[in-house]
């Protein structure tokens, strides 16, 4: 069970997150699910709503119709942060090395979502997207500390999840496993601008013990989106699948080793103003603060109101939380991301400038 630290520490130049239209609230969400599919599964979904703890998110799809598109889509969205993070940074797309994205609700599956943000942003460097969900940022951290150490020039790294549209609200298609995916899931971006840390750069905040650590082996996934070479031969809409009772067994062991990690590198609770794990229900602030001991305030929780943003999760609330105000200089921040879809566990320790 080996856990991978990056090499290099980052420092951070800009970070910025966007949620696509207006909060959509318990109330609405189920309302427009009896009037599609009737009563009994609005009843059953909000069943699940109360055990989830999620109040509101924000969603690209329109729940006037059965099915929808993307709007925003998520080249726009992954657009709107970018451009917002280059600009915190004093930047523009010609200042970067390199261009990582990662999410697993794409626009297309090729050419990937960086290639369509190349378009948009007209960026000519190379590019590289990862089909993850909640770790994809801990993977991207990896790959942007070993570019970093090669080139000064920074890297941009973008997280989106789009995926309230795998719904199609038919009795037909919900069961169970959808209604979850309906009611959890949220949609939203952000993007983070990362560089080398350097004497002349000593003033910007700080990304360190980067860290990458998986469980999955010989385990069935706790949740997976279909429509890949496997199946996509049944003609059916893509749907996400969630095994509820496997995300209970293991999800807990993925925050506990996360936190192990960053013991391992001489860190302790009182270290951090604020723990940030990845919040897939809107309770992981008193749950996690029951295991730690420690007050729920000290524990974020945007996925009350946002819900599980999977891809984008921890950049949404680590951009939210450093715009805040609510940070001083030389605050530390323990970022714990955990996967259920093969139990992935990854994170780093954010220093505040």
């Amino acid at each position: 069970m080996a856990v991978k630290f990056a090499a290099n520490d980052l420092a951070v130049y800009g970070i910025a997150h966007q949620l696509p239209n207006e909060r959509v609230d318990n109330a609405h969400l189920l309302a427009a699910l009896a009037e599609k599919c009737g009563r009994f599964a609005a009843r059953k979904a909000k069943s699940i709503t109360k055990h989830l703890g999620i109040e509101s998110r924000y969603l690209v799809r329109d729940l006037t119709t059965a099915t929808s598109s993307a709007n925003p889509s998520s080249i726009e969205l992954s657009k709107q942060v970018i451009s917002q993070a280059l600009a915190h940074a004093d930047m523009t797309a010609a200042d970067l090395d390199y261009l990582l994205t990662h999410t697993c609700t794409p626009h297309t599956q090729v050419p990937p979502n960086a290639a369509w943000l190349a378009d948009v942003l007209a960026y000519h460097g190379p590019y590289l997207e990862l089909r993850q969900a909640c770790t994809g940022f801990a993977n991207s951290l990896q790959i942007a500390s070993a570019f970093c150490a090669t080139t000064p020039k920074p890297v941009a790294i973008v997280g989106v999840e789009t995926g309230s549209v795998y719904f199609d609200m038919s009795k037909e298609f919900i069961d169970t496993e959808q209604l979850v995916n309906y009611v959890q899931m949220g949609d939203g971006a952000a993007a983070c601008i990362v560089g080398p840390q350097a004497t002349d750069n000593s003033n910007l905040a700080l990304l360190s013990d980067i860290y990458l650590g998986q469980v999955g082996h010989d385990k069935q996934p706790g949740f997976y989106l279909d429509s890949g070479s496997n199946d996509v031969g049944e003609k059916r809409m893509a749907r996400f699948h969630h095994n509820t009772a496997a995300v209970r067994a293991q999800g807990s062991q993925l925050f506990e080793l996360g936190w192990q990690a960053l013991q391992s590198r001489g860190y302790q609770l009182d270290d951090f103003a604020y723990i940030l794990p990845h919040q897939a229900n809107g309770h992981i602030d008193s749950l996690m603060a029951k295991e730690l001991g420690i007050e729920p305030q000290r524990i974020i929780n945007d996925a009350k109101h946002l819900g599980n943003l999977g891809s984008a999760a921890i950049w949404v609330s680590l951009s939210r939380l450093i715009h805040s105000g609510k940070l001083t200089s030389g605050d530390k921040v323990a970022v714990l991301g955990a996967e259920a879809t093969k139990y992935l566990y990854g994170g780093f320790v954010y220093h505040h400038k």
